[in-house]
């Protein structure tokens, strides 16, 4: 497999990944986030897995990684690495990042926008 073969199969095999992150786990990592960025600290994907171990890495990775790719409007601004705390993962480095301004709107107009459909709904 040649390198552009290579990254067109990432790409599907993430696409097919991306798909099982549901609304309910998106709202519940919205929430999430949120929480750990009301500090105005730095924070990483390892504070979000500390807070919903049960979704497991897969879920809150693929949320995370989405928000980091985010360029319209840009979610969060990278500024550090830490270690993973995943064991797995032998201290590899993990991106630390800052909410952005717009990101913060981005994520609270998210939010806004489930409980209008939640409440058409009833």
């Amino acid at each position: 497999m040649n390198p552009e073969e290579a990254r067109t199969k990432a790409n599907e095999t993430l696409a097919a990944l991306y798909a099982n992150v549901t609304t309910w786990d998106e709202a519940i990592l919205d929430q999430a986030l949120l929480a750990i960025v009301g500090g105005g600290r730095p924070f990483s994907a390892n504070d979000l897995w500390a807070i919903v171990p049960e979704m497991g890495r897969g879920t809150a990775g693929l949320y995370f990684r989405a928000l980091a790719a985010r360029t319209s409007p840009r979610v969060l601004a990278k500024v550090g690495v830490e270690p993973s705390v995943n064991e797995r993962a032998h201290g590899k480095p993990v991106n630390l990042y800052l909410l952005t301004a717009e990101g913060r709107r981005f994520l609270e107009e998210r939010k806004a926008e489930r409980g209008r459909g939640q409440q058409a709904a009833a």
